[in-house]
């Protein structure tokens, strides 16, 4: 019993740790608005818990995230769209086997433009 206990807590604090890599950088409930839709989509088992973000076009895999918080708040998100499995790993090779999930901002793109 003491087993099964400890499997479950760990298993839970793995759960807990991994969905911490995809908070945003609000705080309170909207920090969780990427990790909560994440959840939701792996419970669907539409893709696994730990998927590459794609932000803007930059790539954003489980393991980069290590110690850090996706760059963005949730009122930048325009739209969240999930990426075919097919696609996403002719894309992003092997990593992309848990899904891709595309996020677009509606942060002003930067010209550099010389006149």
């Amino acid at each position: 019993m003491k087993t099964v206990l400890i499997a479950i807590i760990s298993l839970l604090s793995f759960s807990m740790q991994s969905q911490n890599r995809y908070e945003l950088q609000d705080q309170g409930k909207d920090k969780d608005y990427l990790s909560d839709f994440i959840t939701q989509m792996a419970e669907r088992k539409v893709i696994q818990t730990e998927p590459i973000i794609v932000l803007d076009g930059k790539p954003y895999r489980f393991q980069d995230l290590e110690k850090e918080k996706l760059p963005l708040y949730k009122n930048q998100i325009e739209k969240i769209t999930l990426l075919d499995k097919e696609k996403g790993i002719a894309i992003y090779g092997n990593f992309a086997e848990a899904g891709v999930i595309i996020v677009t901002t509606n942060r002003k793109k930067s010209s550099n433009k010389n006149e």
